[in-house]
């Protein structure tokens, strides 16, 4: 199981950074594009806002699960510093738990919420609006798959700690 979970959350990250750098690029080239046609040319282009839209919506939610595979997420401790020690697993574990539960629900509903939204088109480019509301499930799934590795690499402790965190206790520890 453990290593069915590295390489299929390996193959995930692959998938998110590529992903995040090509969506970089078409807000770039569609944002130039935008600006020459409509300041240059004097005809703007009218679909324009829609993708960007969508693009912008799926690099968030990307580089939300991208950020937490990486440990770059933002963590409130102020629990965890005013805890006993001896409670310090019990509280990883609830923390673990409750971000696999709210994955969970957030893949349930999400992909629900698709399925009321997949026969609504967007107005210029006539796009379904379920691809704007696919970005929450499937990025759920992969913040989930994220945050199992993590548990596997760095134990319960480690799974949900930020950088500055590891960096901190790695600077103790030496």
């Amino acid at each position: 199981m453990k290593k069915w979970i590295l390489r299929v959350d390996d193959a995930v990250r692959m998938i998110e950074h590529h992903l995040l750098w090509m969506l970089l690029g078409t807000i770039f080239t569609v944002l130039t594009a935008t600006v020459f046609f409509r300041y240059v040319l004097g005809s703007p282009i009218t679909w324009t806002e829609e993708l960007l839209t969508m693009v912008f919506t799926w690099m968030v939610f990307i580089g939300s699960s991208a950020a937490l595979a990486t440990h770059q997420h933002i963590r409130i401790d102020i629990l965890l510093r005013i805890l006993p020690k001896r409670l310090e697993l019990v509280a990883a574990l609830a923390a673990v738990v409750v971000c696999l539960g709210v994955f969970a629900v957030a893949t349930f509903y999400g992909f629900r919420y698709v399925r009321t939204t997949w026969g609504d088109l967007t107005p210029m480019l006539g796009l379904t609006f379920g691809i704007y509301t696919l970005a929450l499930p499937v990025t759920s799934l992969c913040a989930a798959l994220h945050v199992l590795r993590n548990s596997v690499d760095s134990g319960l402790r480690g799974a949900l700690m930020s950088t500055i965190e590891i960096q901190a206790e790695t600077e103790m520890a030496s």
